[in-house]
């Protein structure tokens, strides 16, 4: 489910990988306790790390008594700023996004003498001492909410950013398996403003960016899958992106017996439109990067929610969505055309607070 609330954002590049945290509304957010189930191998970047200044392996993180992380991020390498060597450490902190030692993607401004300036979740600046640069990354994976915002909520309390993560980090690993480097917004269950999510992507200089949501509230009973993809309207290759998401994702859930489908009328891969003729999502309409939003299903039907709290489920989603992202990175192949009618949409407006998160 797609929320419209955002935060004016900082300016600047943007970021990669996050690992488990829980966010509050107080001014400080603790990574959490509760790790996605996925079933396949743990997370690595895929990209590669030149630093140029005094490396360090780390295998042991000294968590502060305000941060209990629970997952360390595996195999990377922590970069700490030389101030008898400034050029190089300047140098190194061009890589455009990084991850923070509790697994907090971050875009990264500057080197100082006490470590690096990056920029938080909420899109504000803050100084850790340690970093693992990240590059060349081809795909950036968002799932959608976190945090205080759970989005919608499902089978027994199931959480959408719950859902959303699980399938996000198991869609990454069949990407990096395959040789496609891919960054996450967020690893962990804390809140990202809308606007950190638009300039991480847009900072790793990804060829695709994909927001990963699950739908309600249930709509009619259909005997297909309700999955809709939104393309921005005015990039061809958006539209093809969301084309090859619906069909892949589409086709993996109609197999699929025992479940009652939900659907609009106009779902598949469509432009969704305000009354100004802009795309009505703001993670459609702003990046520059092309992107797609799926909405793979009614996490609210009482049906579908069930199946969408199985591991099989998250298995069967994140092949397809692999499948349609290699499929688009490396041939000129369509999916789904989108359809010639664009939906109309106001969302609502308004500011919502970002609770801080801490990065290390």
């Amino acid at each position: 489910m797609v929320t419209t609330t955002s935060r004016t954002p900082s300016t600047t590049s943007s970021t990669f990988v996050p690992a488990t945290t829980e966010a509050t509304t107080t001014t400080s957010t603790k990574p959490s306790t509760k790790v996605p189930a996925v079933t396949t191998t743990s997370l690595v970047p895929a990209t590669t790390v030149r630093p140029t200044t005094t490396v360090r392996p780390t295998t042991t993180v000294r968590p502060t008594t305000t941060v209990r992380p629970t997952t360390t991020v595996q195999s990377l390498i922590t970069v700490e700023p030389n101030t008898t060597n400034r050029e190089d450490a300047n140098q190194l902190a061009t890589a455009p996004v990084a991850i923070t030692r509790y697994g907090i993607p971050v875009r990264v401004s500057s080197a100082t003498d006490n470590g690096w300036e990056v920029f938080d979740p909420c899109g504000d600046l803050q100084t850790v001492s340690k970093i693992v640069p990240i590059e060349n990354t081809h795909v950036v994976l968002d799932p959608g909410h976190g945090g205080k915002d759970s989005g919608a909520i499902g089978h027994a309390g199931l959480k959408e950013s719950d859902v959303n993560l699980k399938v996000a980090v198991a869609t990454s690993q069949l990407l990096q398996g395959k040789g496609f480097p891919t960054f996450l917004t967020r690893m962990s269950d804390y809140y990202i403003s809308l606007d950190e999510r638009i300039a991480l992507a847009d900072a790793a200089n990804a060829k695709a960016f994909i927001s990963i949501h699950h739908n309600a509230p249930a709509s009619a009973a259909s005997k297909t899958p309700g999955t809709e993809v939104f393309a921005q309207s005015k990039d061809s290759e958006s539209a093809r992106l969301s084309g090859l998401l619906h069909k892949e994702v589409f086709e993996a859930l109609k197999g699929v017996e025992g479940v009652q489908w939900t659907s609009r009328w106009d779902a598949g891969a469509l432009r969704v439109l305000n009354s100004q003729g802009s795309d009505a999502y703001r993670l459609v309409r702003k990046p520059e990067t092309t992107n797609a939003l799926i909405e793979v299903g009614y996490l609210s039907s009482p049906s579908e929610g069930g199946f969408m709290a199985k591991d099989e489920y998250v298995q069967i989603v994140a092949l397809a969505l692999a499948t349609a992202t290699e499929t688009f990175l490396t041939t000129n192949e369509n999916g789904t055309p989108l359809n010639e009618r664009a939906r109309i949409y106001n969302p609502g407006g308004g500011r919502t607070i970002c609770p801080k998160v801490d990065l290390e």
